[in-house]
C-alpha cells in the first residue's frame, strides 16, 4: 500500500531535483487510507480500554462508555499524564544512568546525531518509585480506574504535539525533511511526519517515547499484579506472564543500543501515526494479564512449562540473532566470523552475512520475536481471541517490515541483494516463510 520514488537519492543535489518524485511516496494508501487507519487504531484503542476497566470479555458486547465528560477525561488524570511523561523527559536529559552514542548517519542529510543510553536506568528509576509507592499505601490500582481519562489525556498531548512537529517540520528545508512527508496531502504530511528526527536541544522526542511506552506498559502489568494480589487471584499463569514481559524489557533497555538501528529510529519520520501507536502499546500491551486478574483463569504447570521452553527458545533465537548482527556490524573483522560466507557490496566497508544466524533467514531476529509475543498469550489460553491480538498484529507488522526492508535493501545495494536472497530464500521462519 505504498508507491516508492522512481530513483533512489544520490546526493542532496539529487534530492532537490527529485522532489517531485519522492512527493509520491505513499503509505497507508494515502490520506484517506491515513485517516481510516487513524480511526481505526483509536477506536480499538478505546474498546480494548473499556474491557480493561469493566472485565466484561465479550468481543460482541456493545462497549459501555461513560455518558459524562468526567469519564472522558479530567484534570487529575491529565496532570497524571504530563507529570509522568514530562519526568521521562528529565531523565533523559540528566548526564547520569547511561553513556552518550552515536547513531546510525540519518537518512535525511547524513548526520550522526547522539543518543543518550541510559534507558535501562530510567526504567529502574520508575521501577524503585512505582514499588516506593506501593509500600506508601498509594492505591496504585486505580490506575486501572483512571485508564479511560488517562487515555484521552494522551490522546490530547500527542494531537497537540503532532500538530507542533508538523509546523516545526515545515520550518525545515525539503532536503532536511522526510521523503514520505512531502506529500501534496497537508493532512497526510502530518500523520505520516515531516521531520525523521524531531529534537528539541539534546531531547530526542523518538527514543524518549518509544521508551516510555514500554515504561508504561510494565507500570500497567504491576498494577494488574497488585490487583491480583489484593484479590487472591494471583495464578500461576498470571506469574508466568508478568515474569516473561518483564525479563522481555528488561533485555530491550540493556541492549538499547539496538534501538539506534531500528527502522523506527532510521528512516521513519514521528507523525500522529507513530504517536497513536506509542499510545496505544501501554493500554493494550497489559491485555494479557489484566484477562488474567479479572478471569482468574490459570493453565496447569504441564502446560506452563512447554510455554517457558517456547519463550527462552524464542529468545535463544532474537538475542543470539541481534547480538551476531550487532558484533558483525561493529567488527567485521572479528576473527569469530573468519569462517563465516558474506557477500561484498558496493557500499564501501558494508558485507551481507550468509552464515550463522543469518544464513538461515533474513531476519531470524523476527522469528524470535514472534515466538515470545506469542508465549504471552498463550497462558491465557484459547477462550478469548484479545490477549491474541498483539502478538497477531505484530506478524502482520512484521511481514510488512521484512517486504520495506526488502525494497530499501535492493535499492542500496543492487544485484548483489538478489543473489543474498538466492542464497537465504526465507524471509522470516526458516523452512516456512
Amino acid at each position: 500500500m505504498q508507491r516508492r520514488p522512481l530513483h533512489p537519492h544520490k546526493g542532496d543535489q539529487n534530492r532537490e531535483q527529485n522532489t517531485e518524485d519522492e512527493k509520491e511516496y505513499y503509505q497507508y494508501g494515502g490520506a484517506m487510507g491515513a485517516l481510516f487507519t487513524s480511526v481505526c487504531f483509536i477506536g480499538l484503542t478505546y474498546i480494548v480500554v473499556e474491557k480493561i476497566q469493566s472485565g466484561k470479555w465479550e468481543m460482541l458486547r456493545v462497549p459501555e462508555f461513560p455518558s459524562h465528560v468526567g469519564g472522558w477525561l479530567d484534570f487529575r488524570a491529565a496532570a497524571m499524564f504530563l507529570g509522568w511523561l514530562g519526568a521521562q523527559c528529565i531523565l533523559y536529559l540528566l548526564p547520569i544512568g547511561g553513556p552518550i552514542e552515536l547513531g546510525s548517519p540519518t537518512k535525511d542529510n547524513g548526520r550522526r546525531l547522539s543518543y543518550r543510553l541510559n534507558g535501562f536506568f530510567v526504567f529502574m528509576v520508575n521501577t524503585i518509585c512505582l514499588l516506593a509507592a506501593t509500600y506508601a499505601g498509594v492505591p496504585v490500582t486505580m490506575l486501572t480506574s483512571k485508564a479511560l481519562q488517562l487515555l484521552t489525556a494522551g490522546l490530547v498531548t500527542f494531537f497537540l504535539l503532532s500538530i507542533v512537529l508538523y509546523a516545526k517540520g515545515m520550518t525545515l528545508r525539503p532536503r532536511d525533511r522526510s521523503p514520505c512527508g512531502q506529500t501534496k496531502s497537508a493532512y497526510y504530511n502530518w500523520f505520516i511526519g515531516v521531520e525523521l528526527h524531531p529534537r528539541f536541544g539534546f531531547l530526542d522526542l523518538k527514543l524518549v517515547l518509544f521508551r516510555s511506552v514500554v515504561i508504561g506498559w510494565m507500570i500497567f502489568n504491576w498494577v494488574n499484579v497488585m490487583d491480583a494480589y489484593e484479590t487472591g487471584h494471583l495464578t500461576p499463569s498470571l506469574i508466568l506472564v508478568s515474569s516473561l514481559q518483564l525479563v522481555y524489557v528488561l533485555d530491550t533497555f540493556w541492549f538499547e543500543t539496538g534501538m539506534l538501528v531500528s527502522r523506527e529510529i532510521i528512516h521513519e519520520a514521528l507523525g500522529f501515526n507513530h504517536l497513536s501507536l506509542c499510545l496505544m502499546i501501554p493500554f493494550t500491551f497489559c491485555v494479557q494479564t489484566r484477562y488474567l486478574v479479572t478471569t482468574g483463569f490459570t493453565l496447569p504447570w504441564y502446560c506452563l512449562v512447554p510455554i517457558l521452553v517456547l519463550n527462552l527458545t524464542g529468545y535463544w533465537i532474537l538475542r543470539g540473532s541481534n547480538s551476531e548482527k550487532n558484533n558483525f556490524r561493529r567488527n567485521p573483522k572479528d576473527p569469530a566470523f573468519a569462517k563465516y560466507e558474506t557477500l561484498p557490496t558496493r557500499v564501501k566497508g558494508k558485507n551481507l552475512l550468509v552464515s550463522g544466524w543469518w544464513g538461515m533467514s533474513r531476519h531470524p531476529n523476527y522469528f524470535g520475536d514472534i515466538l515470545i509475543n506469542f508465549t504471552f498469550a498463550l497462558p491465557t489460553g484459547f477462550g478469548h481471541f484479545l490477549p491474541y491480538l498483539n502478538p497477531v498484529l505484530l506478524v502482520l507488522l512484521l511481514i510488512d517490515r521484512e517486504r520495506m526492508d526488502g525494497e530499501d535493501c535492493r535499492q542500496r545495494y543492487g544485484d548483489v541483494w538478489d543473489k543474498y536472497c538466492e542464497k537465504v530464500k526465507y524471509r522470516i521462519i526458516p523452512y516456512v516463510y
